[in-house]
């Protein structure tokens, strides 16, 4: 296995007995290039973080990464210390037999796989009629005996009871001198969990007790927490339940969508979630993920009404009473535990908790019953005062359940014009919060920092990136059709949007905010001077501080240090938006409270069940639009018990399978993609001779791989040096994938790297970090190849690297944290294997100096990371 040493020494330095001293590695076994499996580490990654399984003693000393976790006491489980390569998933339990007919009551496995094609595909009566007609004159061996649209639905009907229905209830509640009915459509929270703990194939992806989770790191163990079960609050939950008492966590999402083109069709779901899945499975897309479970009234405002703060409080008591219709079992069994044998056969004594309520701000407002930006007090976690919203060195009262219902049922034996006096002071509506009946479930608790509105569509789509916008047509028109085509110059990178222009763009897509955020710095900075336009650069450097900031909350697992770093960001970014007061300025405050006691973000963010307005609004489309809620909560409940129903199926074909003995359980560093026919050496040369990197690419090569070679035991061709012939034949490959442990969350995490003159009609020639004696580089990929010596393949590139800058520091680039590389001449490109890229890098070119480039170190957390220990050291 090729092991690849570098230390921190930067890149420029040499080693006097090596020719070629930047690629230089400590040693390879004989195998050499076959493709090596991954270390220990990488080994561990695919199930990390996960819970430990040995119980072996814990090391007399610990050695560096070595990982320790703490059981809450109730588990009965003791502390255990564990290597980090022993740091892996518990192995399934020994599953169930399952049920051998899981499409029941369709007839067989082909009329169900049918009918869900068709549900999937949504197809109309006389589509899914025609495809009949064709399938049964085609039919032959399974049996196929479903025999119209008709039939189909009927079954989708009698298979509906394999998991929890939706019902119906109608609401009546008075306003002013009438009552008025509202219909609320829901699945009942508890029933639906009570679903999903009965399926065997979700059985290893359970996670019952609170831990707290240290990693060695040369001196002490320091804590890490991703998942919501090793943060704060599910310790404290499960330290307030009997001993042998289990939290099942809630995660609710609720918000308004347009339906129609026009917004004239609103509908208002709400999704449920469950925290105890792993993040995986829980905001994956099949039966352990989010899930609709209720649909909620919209209260139509008449003119009459509009700005009345009795009917704004009417419209939050028909709220809270619909939503209550989901919660009246786990309001009752939140207090009295309910026990139940799961699908490993485990009788629990479960106790619901609604653990994370997630909102845009807006929605939060709802949930915590206040009065919005508009109160008194707008933070529905804090009783900040309205005019304090832009200071958040100072930290207020939080709300609690206690504080709030004393103030409520104070304001109830008052007279109305004191009561509303009260309840103003509060920022609270004159309503009873539903939530308050759950026990062990806080709403303000539960609340959670917004990282989608709060930020991507928030500060920075409706503050930083207006005000730029605005800057930029003061200086005319030629220098927005200026920032228009850097942005379209930007390189294109693998799921991340690329914007052709932004001036005249609007989103309505918070994700898009958030990729161009990450290019805007480096497109736009060059439009202003930063004497001539102070002001534009102070804001840029507030965008970068803003950069900086989010990077920390995306972590999907954080520690001691990097909450630290991320607070002390934070404060920074605080600092410069003191002018700015606006509930989005404020909510941020709450950020780092909420990863410790919930999680990381991603647990919580809103991104994750705004996708699920789209299947939703495709429904609508297929309605007769008519009473459109039952339609579609119809076909999003058959897709359920389709999902259910596949999974089963699923099951059952794994239970069946044979062991496969020779399965690959490695991770392959590197995969060559994209194979062009072979080259001959004088094909090549003559076909590049107008490219400097290519001058005698031949005699080049042969005298990199005569260092190489021996430098890792392998005796060159006769001892001598490695020459090639001009008709010897390499071979070239235009794609890369790259794999890599991620500094964020220890998983594998992979780059697709291009090399090629036209992908997509467009020219791509991706950045790389190399790996070399003198420390990590970026270079460019010139021209990725393989070639034989003496019978055996090397996967090698010729690649042109980007040295650090020398010189004194630009004030611009100190400012807005830019870390200048340079590029050698096109003369200068080198060798290296392929073994020795890192990873592939975002790289933004310089648009003031050609040659110069800037790392895009927010393009993800692991790059952010990376960067800052590399130029820390």
């Amino acid at each position: 296995m090729l092991r690849i040493w570098s230390s921190n020494v930067h890149q420029g330095e040499t080693v006097s007995d090596v020719p070629y001293p930047r690629w230089c590695w400590l040693s390879l076994t004989a195998d050499s290039f076959d493709l090596p499996p991954p270390s220990s580490r990488m080994d561990a990654m695919a199930s990390l973080p996960a819970a430990a399984t040995s119980t072996s003693a814990a090391p007399d000393q610990p050695e560096l990464d070595d990982i320790k976790l703490e059981w809450h006491p109730s588990s009965g489980r003791p502390s255990e210390v564990h290597h980090f390569a022993e740091y892996q998933q518990a192995p399934d339990p020994m599953p169930p037999p399952p049920d051998e007919e899981p499409w029941r009551p369709f007839r067989s496995r082909l009329d169900f796989e049918f009918a869900e094609l068709a549900l999937k595909a949504r197809l109309t009566k006389a589509e899914t009629d025609t495809l009949f007609r064709l399938c049964h004159r085609a039919v032959a061996g399974e049996r196929f005996t479903l025999r119209d649209h008709a039939e189909v639905c009927e079954t989708w009907e009698a298979a509906s009871f394999k998991c929890t229905p939706f019902e119906v209830e109608t609401i009546t509640m008075p306003y002013g001198d009438e009552d008025h009915s509202y219909e609320v459509h829901y699945r009942p929270l508890w029933n639906w969990a009570l679903d999903l703990l009965q399926e065997e194939h979700l059985i290893p992806y359970w996670h019952w007790d609170a831990q707290r989770c240290y990693k060695f790191n040369g001196s002490h163990f320091t804590r890490f927490l991703h998942e919501p079960w090793t943060a704060d609050r599910w310790w404290d939950i499960q330290s307030s339940l009997p001993k042998d008492g289990k939290p099942l966590c809630f995660i609710l999402y609720a918000d308004k969508t347009k339906l129609s083109s026009f917004g004239t069709e609103m509908g208002y779901p709400v999704v449920a979630r469950i925290a105890n899945l792993d993040i995986e499975v829980r905001n994956g897309n099949g039966v352990g993920g989010g899930r609709v479970v209720g649909w909620l009234p919209i209260v139509k405002e008449s003119p009459k009404d509009s700005g009345k703060s009795s009917f704004a409080d009417f419209k939050q008591i028909v709220w809270h009473e619909a939503f209550y219709k989901l919660l009246t079992d786990v309001e009752k069994y939140a207090r009295t535990g309910y026990a139940f044998e799961c699908a490993d056969k485990i009788i629990r004594l479960l106790f619901p908790i609604i653990l994370i309520l997630s909102a845009d701000y807006e929605e939060q407002c709802v949930m915590a019953l206040i009065r919005g930006f508009r109160g008194l007090c707008p933070c529905p976690i804090c009783l900040v005062p309205a005019d304090k919203l832009n200071d958040i060195s100072q930290t207020h009262e939080l709300r609690t359940t206690a504080t709030m219902r004393r103030v409520y049922e104070s304001a109830k034996n008052m007279k109305r014009v004191d009561a509303e006096k009260l309840l103003k002071s509060y920022g609270l509506r004159a309503a009873f919060n539903v939530f308050w009946k759950i026990c062990l479930s806080d709403p303000y608790l539960a609340l959670c920092f917004d990282r989608l509105h709060a930020y991507h569509g928030g500060l920075f789509g409706r503050h930083i990136w207006p005000q730029l916008k605005e800057y930029v047509e003061d200086l005319g028109r030629t220098a927005g059709d200026k920032l228009d085509k850097q942005m379209s110059e930007m390189p294109r990178w693998r799921d991340f949007n690329h914007f052709d222009q932004v001036m005249k763009t609007k989103f309505t897509d918070g994700s898009k905010y958030e990729d161009m955020s990450k290019m805007l710095l480096f497109a736009i900075y060059n439009l202003f001077d930063r004497r001539q336009h102070p002001h534009v650069h102070l804001l840029l450097q507030c965008l970068r501080t803003y950069l900086e900031v989010d990077a920390y909350l995306a972590l999907e697992v954080h520690t001691e240090e990097t909450i630290g770093a991320g607070e002390h960001a934070l404060d920074k970014f605080s600092r410069q938006l003191q002018n700015w007061e606006f509930p989005k300025a404020h909510t941020h405050k709450h950020v780092f409270s909420d990863i410790r006691t919930k999680g990381a973000t991603r647990v919580y963010n809103t991104k994750i069940n705004e996708k699920l307005h789209g299947p939703i609004k495709e429904s609508y489309h297929h309605s007769n639009f008519k009473e459109v809620a039952g339609q579609i909560l119809k076909q999003d409940h058959w897709a359920f018990v389709s999902d259910l129903i596949r999974e089963q199926v699923k099951y059952l074909d794994k239970f069946n399978e044979p062991p496969d003995e020779y399965a690959d359980v490695g991770l392959k560093h590197i995969t060559l993609g994209s194979p062009q026919p072979p080259v001959s050496f004088r094909t090549l040369e003559e076909q590049q001779v107008k490219d400097p990197a290519f001058k005698n690419f031949r005699i080049k090569l042969g005298k990199f791989l005569s260092v190489f070679l021996p430098a890792h035991g392998i005796r060159p061709p006769q001892d001598r040096m490695v020459r090639f012939s001009q008709l010897d034949k390499i071979k070239e490959h235009r794609f890369v994938k790259v794999t890599y442990e991620s500094m964020v969350d220890w998983r594998a995490k992979t780059d697709y790297l291009r090399c090629s003159p036209d992908f997509y009609r467009h020219e791509r020639y991706d950045t790389v970090i190399v790996s070399t004696v003198a420390g990590n580089i970026f270079a460019k990929l010139v021209y990725v190849f393989t070639c034989m010596v003496e019978g055996r393949s090397y996967p090698l590139a010729l690649v042109q690297p980007l040295d650090a800058a020398s010189g004194i520091l630009r004030q611009t680039d100190k400012d807005l944290g830019f870390h200048r590389l340079r590029e050698k001449h096109r003369i200068d490109s080198e060798f290296i294997s392929l073994e020795t890229i890192v990873r592939g890098a975002f790289v933004a070119p310089d648009f003031n100096r050609s040659g110069d480039f800037f790392p895009v170190d927010v393009i993800d957390g692991d790059m952010f990371l990376r960067l800052k220990e590399m130029y820390n050291n």
